[in-house]
């Protein structure tokens, strides 16, 4: 959806103006999205960072800047439309395109942490995921339409990764390896839900693709090769505080294969279960919810 800006004349907002332009300023405490959507102000101090959001008279966005504080002009450049500004954050969702928790760059010493390149309309084009060792593991790339609207991103991983080991709800260890180079491609609805994934190589040829179905309660996923064929598939179901209670894996017949349930006994307690394919439990574990991998 594309945004449009309606300015009225009776607004107490100070604006500045050129012939074919409105000038909006904004305090650099909001995040990405609210860089759009936030309440400009009156007035920012002289030695305060801020963005500068440039309109065109039709309320269209034309480009944002990035004007740093008096006493960073020396390390950190004024952003210029042409230029690729670059922002630090510790928490990023791909899914509503929002960065939160804006830090400096020394602040990133230690600690994982989020670097997005934002191009000349203030849309992420890239999210660099690094580790408190400051290795970057992955990139997130932005994929948008004319609209500047997402239904679609690609996460290229720089490491050998197993897909499972990041999210157990969506991807099973039957298919999940990852290889250097490789690209999980996600394409999501308008409600932020992931439809696919597709897994590419550095030159996109497929090698393998996940489906998804899902409601409030179940989860439905479907794994196959580049050839279409299914290799099986896993239903979760989720409790009222949608955490999962049980994953259940089936073969290429949809014949249970066994499953994996999870107790919420205490705040920091869950009990995990390890089914047979006759829906027998064979192990029982009681752990920590912070050990639970």
């Amino acid at each position: 959806m594309k945004l449009i800006f309606f300015i009225f004349i009776f607004s107490p907002i100070k604006l500045f103006s050129q012939a074919d332009s409105i000038v909006k300023v904004f305090s650099t405490d909001l995040m990405r999205a609210n860089i759009l959507k936030g309440k400009p102000k009156n007035e920012v101090k002289e030695n305060t960072a801020h963005f500068r959001a440039v309109y065109y008279t039709s309320g269209e966005l034309k480009y944002i800047e990035f004007i740093p504080a008096d006493w960073d002009k020396g390390r950190r450049k004024r952003f210029k439309p042409s230029d690729n500004l670059k922002l630090y954050y510790e928490e990023w969702n791909p899914k509503t395109q929002e960065l939160l928790n804006g830090i400096t760059k020394k602040e990133t010493v230690g600690k994982q942490h989020y670097i997005a390149t934002l191009d000349e309309k203030g849309l992420v084009n890239n999210v660099d995921y690094f580790n408190k060792n400051g290795k970057i593991l992955y990139t997130f790339i932005m994929h948008w339409d004319k609209n500047g609207e997402s239904s679609q991103y690609d996460i290229k991983f720089y490491y050998k990764r197993n897909l499972f080991q990041l999210n157990k709800e969506l991807f099973a260890p039957d298919l999940s390896t990852i290889k250097p180079g490789w690209i999980a491609r996600y394409k999501f609805n308008t409600t932020g839900i992931t439809k696919s994934v597709h897994v590419l190589d550095e030159f996109e040829n497929l090698y393998y693709f996940y489906k998804f179905k899902s409601n409030k309660k179940i989860l439905q996923s479907s794994y196959f090769r580049s050839d279409s064929s299914l290799v099986g598939s896993h239903k979760v179901r989720f409790n009222k505080n949608k955490k999962p209670t049980r994953i259940t894996y089936f073969n290429q017949n949809q014949i249970m294969k066994n499953a994996i349930t999870y107790e919420y006994l205490e705040k920091s307690k869950i009990a995990i279960s390890q089914l047979n394919s006759k829906g027998e439990i064979i192990e029982r574990r009681i752990l920590d919810k912070g050990k639970v991998n």
